[in-house]
């Protein structure tokens, strides 16, 4: 007994003979047990299929000049059965039907051997497409498997997107406003910072929320960049007034400045959005109390460019190398101990090439940092009209 067939032994595959005369029958039958295949056998074209049905052949030998339905007519009913389809079929025939074999190839044949038949070249042809056959029943295995592990995927994804960021955005509005009523009341302090903790925790929360889904969603092709126009400069004010809060608490002045108002410009809306909100967000983390962040909006020649500055801790040379670098993110606590995954500047990164841009970072420990994002020139618009 020669060598497995992709892992499993020849007395795993059964092959069903197909011939009306008993002597060759016998013979293949002897060939094939000889190397350790299971066997089955019908003398009749009208046996085939329902036999096949019944016991599920791995390939099946068939004979061309058989009494009632012939070869090619048992092939092309073979193949439509969609649990029969893929059962590779081997003709037997005779050389003056060599002519007739491209019509059996046609109809769905896999192969076919010669009468009478040398046993070397038949075993060869049925180890071939036993093999062939074993490779296509893995790939629509694993097929199957992925198609599994998408829809559970996309059921889990639905309830992060949906339940659980519905819960998160309600926990930290109603913190927000809890924070904001007892502030005007007499309480005990150690009562007023836990609520600032709850308000500050959701607040996180939400935005590692926000920024695993987008990269999920960007990482399996589910997100596409949808252009449209629309003004970046209220964006960012918009942007600006959403993280308000969470500067006056830390005592952090947010400036925005600009030299072109309103500019218009042709970009994905969620993707530019996550960018500035993850760009303040990050400059507010990192700053201390009285640190000023200024976000600048500038048009150049052939780019609008976003700034986003603080005057914070900074970090070292060695930080910055590992911002963009999706093996590396690196993870630092905040001033205020704030936490985070580190996705969002590679969220940043991802999306501003997205739209042909690029962004950059320079740092000094100590002495702030600034991030600087351009959108490409065919992408900016001024008050309707290209940018220039």
């Amino acid at each position: 007994m020669e060598g497995s067939i992709e892992g499993k032994q020849e007395s795993d595959f059964l092959i069903l003979i197909a011939d009306d005369v008993p002597k060759n029958i016998q013979l293949l039958g002897k060939t094939l047990d000889n190397r350790g295949y299971r066997i089955s056998a019908v003398t009749s074209g009208d046996q085939v299929v329902k036999t096949a049905r019944n016991h599920a052949p791995d390939l099946i030998l068939l004979d061309v000049m058989m009494p009632g339905k012939n070869g090619f007519e048992v092939c092309k009913e073979l193949k439509e059965y969609p649990e029969l389809s893929d059962i590779p079929v081997i003709f037997l025939t005779a050389r003056s039907e060599e002519q007739d074999i491209v019509k059996g190839l046609n109809l769905g044949g896999a192969d076919y051997v010669k009468k009478p038949f040398n046993s070397g070249e038949l075993l060869a042809r049925i180890k071939t497409h036993l093999s062939l056959k074993e490779a296509r029943d893995q790939i629509k295995h694993q097929k199957r498997q992925v198609q599994q592990l998408s829809e559970t995927k996309e059921k889990l994804y639905s309830i992060i997107a949906h339940d659980l960021k519905n819960a998160l955005f309600g926990i930290s509005g109603l913190a927000e406003i809890l924070e904001e009523d007892l502030a005007e009341i007499d309480l005990d302090e150690e009562i007023l910072d836990s609520v600032k903790m709850i308000s500050k925790s959701s607040n996180t929360a939400t935005l590692i929320l926000k920024n695993l889904l987008s990269w999920t969603r960007f990482q399996t092709d589910d997100l596409e960049l949808t252009p449209e126009e629309f003004s970046l400069s209220e964006e960012i004010q918009e942007s600006i007034s959403l993280y308000q809060t969470q500067a006056n608490r830390k005592e952090v002045e947010i400036r925005f400045v600009s030299d072109v108002e309103p500019l218009i410009v042709l970009a994905d809306l969620q993707m530019i959005s996550t960018v500035v909100r993850n760009l303040i967000s990050n400059a507010i983390k990192f700053s201390n109390a009285g640190d000023e962040v200024t976000v600048r909006l500038t048009e150049g020649d052939d780019a609008v460019h976003v700034e986003v500055a603080d005057q914070g801790i900074g970090m070292p040379e060695e930080i910055q190398d590992t911002l963009f670098n999706p093996e590396e993110r690196p993870k630092r606590a905040g001033t205020d101990n704030e936490q985070g995954t580190g996705l969002g500047l590679l969220l940043c990164k991802e999306f501003v090439e997205a739209h042909r841009g690029n962004i950059k970072v320079e740092s000094e420990p100590g002495n702030g940092t600034t991030f600087r994002f351009s959108i490409p020139r065919e992408f900016a618009m001024q008050n309707g009209q290209p940018a220039g």
